[in-house]
Formats: C-alpha cells, sequence, structure tokens
C-alpha cells in the first residue's frame, strides 16, 4: 500500500484505467476499463497491509456491511421525513453512489508516475496540492472516527437495556462502552490486514439480513397490519426534505473504505461491476425496509427502526442482532482510520514499530469511547456525520477531483463533466441546507444549549 516505491518497482505494476460513457438509448454506462499486468506482478506496488488478497465475494460482503450496516437503522426515518417521495431519493442516491464510486477509484490510477493513489488525501494532493491533500484528509478521517464511535452510542444504549431488564441495574451506558471497548479492542488489535476485516464483514452482512427480516415479519403482523389506515403518510414534506436526503446519502455511503476495498481485490479490474451488485443488493433491503414500516408505523416510524417495534422480545432480538452487526463492523472501519498513522510510523523505520501500532489502535478505542459518554444521542449524532461528512465525500469530492485531474482532457467528454458538476452543486447544497436543519433539529431536542 506504498504510495512512493523505489524507481525499479513503479515499472513493475502499471495500471491504466480509463472512463468512458457509453451511450445506450435511453440511459448511459459508466465502463471502468483497465488492463493490468499478470497476477505475479500485481502486488509489487502495494503495501504488506494491503496485498491483494480478498476475493470478489469477499468484497461484495464488506460492502453491503459498511453500507447497510446503519443505514438499514434510519431509512425508514428519512422516508417519513420526506414523506413517499423519498423513494425517488433512494433510487436518485443508488445511481450517484454507483457513479461516484467508480469515479473515486478511477482517480486512484491518474498519478503521472503510473503508481495508485491511496485514499481521498493523495487524490486531493493531486488535484489541489497541500489544500486537497487536507480537505480530502480531514473528511475522509472524521468519517472513518465518527462512524465506528455511533456504533459504540447505539451498541452501549442496546447492551445496557437489555442488561437492565435483567437486572443488572449497575450496569448504565457508560460502562457498557467502556466493556465494548475491550469486546472490540482484542480483534482490532489482532487485525493484520484486509482479508481480516473483510472476512467479520460477512458476518455483519448476514446479521442486516436478519434484522430486516425481523423487523418485516413483527410489522406486517395482524395487529400491525390492522392500524395501516390510522397512521399518517405524507407523499412529501418540503421542508425536511435537505435533511432526509442526506440520510439517504449516508445510507449508501461506503466511499471513504472503498480505495482500500480496491486496494485489496485480487482482481480490481471488476470494481465496478462488484459495486453495482452491491447497490443492487442494499436498495432492495433499503426499498424493502422503508416502504414496509413507512407503510405500517407512518410518520412516527423512529430512528433507529427497532424501537419502533413493540417492548418485549422482537424489539430484543432486533437490538440484539444489531449489536452484534456493529461490534463487527468497528474493526473495519478503525483498522483503516489507522492505516496511514501505521504507515508513517513504518516508513520512519522508527524501532518497535509493531509496539507503536498496539498502542495507537488502543489509543484510537479509547478515543472513540470518550466521545461515545459525552453524545449519547445516536439518532441526532447520525444526522450530524450524515449531513456534514457524506455528502462531501460521497458527491463533492469525487466529482470535483475527478475534472480537475482530467480537466485537460475535457475535449469531447463534456456531458460527463456536466454530470459531475450537477453532482457536486446538488452535494453541496444538500449539505448547506442539511447542516442547518440538523442544527435545529439539536435545539429543538435540548442538545445544544
Amino acid at each position: 500500500m506504498r504510495f512512493a516505491s523505489a524507481p525499479a518497482k513503479l515499472e513493475d505494476y502499471k495500471l491504466n484505467s480509463q472512463l468512458s460513457i457509453i451511450k445506450d438509448e435511453s440511459f448511459i454506462k459508466v465502463v471502468d476499463k483497465r488492463t493490468t499486468l499478470d497476477e505475479s506482478q500485481k502486488d509489487s506496488n502495494l503495501h504488506d497491509d494491503e496485498k491483494r488478497n480478498v476475493s470478489n465475494t469477499s468484497t461484495l460482503s464488506s460492502i453491503i456491511c459498511v453500507v447497510a450496516g446503519t443505514g438499514i437503522l434510519a431509512i425508514a426515518h428519512a422516508m417519513s421525513q420526506s414523506g413517499w417521495i423519498g423513494i425517488l431519493f433512494l433510487i436518485l442516491n443508488a445511481c450517484m453512489s454507483q457513479f461516484t464510486g467508480v469515479l473515486l477509484i478511477q482517480c486512484l490510477y491518474t498519478n503521472k508516475n503510473n503508481t495508485r493513489f491511496r485514499d481521498y488525501a493523495d487524490i486531493g494532493h493531486m488535484a489541489f496540492g497541500k489544500p486537497g491533500k487536507l480537505i480530502g484528509y480531514i473528511f475522509s478521517q472524521s468519517f472513518l472516527l465518527l462512524t465506528p464511535t455511533v456504533y459504540m452510542v447505539m451498541a452501549s444504549e442496546n447492551i445496557s437495556i437489555l442488561l437492565l431488564q435483567n437486572g443488572f441495574i449497575w450496569l448504565n451506558r457508560k460502562v457498557c462502552v467502556w466493556i465494548i471497548s475491550i469486546m472490540i479492542g482484542v480483534p482490532f488489535v489482532l487485525v493484520r490486514n484486509m482479508k481480516d476485516v473483510s472476512f467479520l464483514s460477512t458476518f455483519a452482512s448476514m446479521t442486516t439480513v436478519c434484522l430486516l427480516l425481523i423487523v418485516c415479519v413483527v410489522a406486517l403482523s395482524s395487529d400491525y397490519l390492522e392500524r395501516i389506515n390510522t397512521v399518517h403518510h405524507d407523499i412529501a414534506i418540503a421542508k425536511n426534505i435537505p435533511l432526509a436526503f442526506s440520510t439517504f446519502s449516508f445510507s449508501y455511503f461506503g466511499h471513504a473504505i472503498y480505495p482500500h476495498l480496491e486496494a485489496s481485490m485480487i482482481t480490481p479490474e471488476r470494481w465496478s461491476k462488484v459495486l453495482l451488485v452491491s447497490n443492487c443488493v442494499v436498495s432492495i433491503l433499503y426499498f424493502t425496509m422503508a416502504f414496509v414500516c413507512y407503510l405500517v408505523f407512518g410518520n412516527v416510524v423512529q430512528s433507529p427502526i427497532y424501537k419502533s417495534l413493540p417492548l418485549g422480545s422482537s424489539q430484543n432480538i432486533a437490538m440484539f442482532v444489531i449489536t452484534i452487526h456493529v461490534l463487527l463492523a468497528i474493526p473495519f472501519y478503525l483498522y483503516i482510520y489507522t492505516i496511514r498513522i501505521e504507515l508513517w510510523f513504518k516508513d520512519k523505520q522508527i524501532k518497535d514499530s509493531k509496539l507503536i501500532q498496539v498502542a495507537t489502535r488502543i489509543s484510537v478505542i479509547l478515543l472513540c469511547a470518550i466521545i461515545a459518554m459525552c453524545i449519547p444521542y445516536f439518532s441526532d449524532f447520525m444526522a450530524v456525520v450524515s449531513t456534514m461528512l457524506c455528502d462531501i465525500l460521497a458527491f463533492v469530492l469525487p466529482t470535483i477531483f475527478w475534472m480537475k485531474l482530467n480537466w485537460e482532457t475535457r475535449q469531447g467528454r463534456l456531458g460527463l463533466f456536466l454530470i459531475c458538476s450537477i453532482i457536486a452543486i446538488f452535494g453541496i447544497l444538500c449539505t448547506l441546507f442539511g447542516t442547518i436543519d440538523v442544527i435545529q433539529q439539536l435545539l429543538t431536542h435540548g442538545h445544544i444549549i
């Protein structure tokens, strides 16, 4: 995964990529074309921590784990905020996410030295120098740190409630945060590469499907179906659209993880197809959850969705399942968050780098735990993360970076540049209006004094 290798190694691995738009009747296809050298030469440009040893199936499950994990908890509430028009937003976000996901990976291969960029920071540096690198680094690293923190907030709430129901009244939410830190700290410290975290993501993806089944079975029971005519539904709620759209964006967001997933693939030339399949699977999960829950619960559907279920075994099982998911997913985010830090120590050839790696990972776990204890509001905290980070990382930075890196070859691709410009402007507007809405929401709930 090392960005700068010895000159002799730069010639061992050449990966040229071009993105072309093919007009096919009523739609536009983005085709990701790559030519690669033989298998023995694929890994010569990569660091030991990111060798290409992950299959397409594992990459698929990792994307589903990252994208659908918390998204499926809030998708129905986002629908209640926007109304039935949210279905169109769901489809629009899926298409935009697929487009920018391919665009982002293509940016990784625009280095004039024929080496692959590592992440947002490297792409930003190539496009806009140090300011671009700083922006890419801050936004991507903030997301990678705050997302597992959101997970810890939710998991601690769930565990404390479940334990309280069984008489463990002394195990409050803050104590559960530290219990979670220990539980996820062990696998996080032991993770060696992307293949290890991809293995964990397979089981996390299964829990997402289990949650969907539990919620839908309960929601479609006879007790709730009889109440459908008594709940309120809206076609569209204009004032809530920016905030709702940001939640939909968050539900499809995995872009901060994508460069690292693609870097670990055995067949990176199939990235666009793997991403397309994963987005289709996630869209089916989201549509089912959003449609069923908004139909049954109407405008009173809550986030996370299991709070809309009746108290008792069904809600407890749903809470347990999603807690297992987040415990498996947290090491995934934190590993990628610490990659740059650990590689910096290795590049500096500092002694006891393994000890420093362990210390770094423990420090990151502690930081997440402290933040999780200070901000115990899962729904509002997730709204802050999705509004202020996801739209920028998913829609604004990939398109702006790509246009800057390909500006000299814009002739003949003006249609693609136009699409990128529209997506970038749309992402900026959603970020601005969504931020205003989330601040008002925090003020209303008394979380900002």
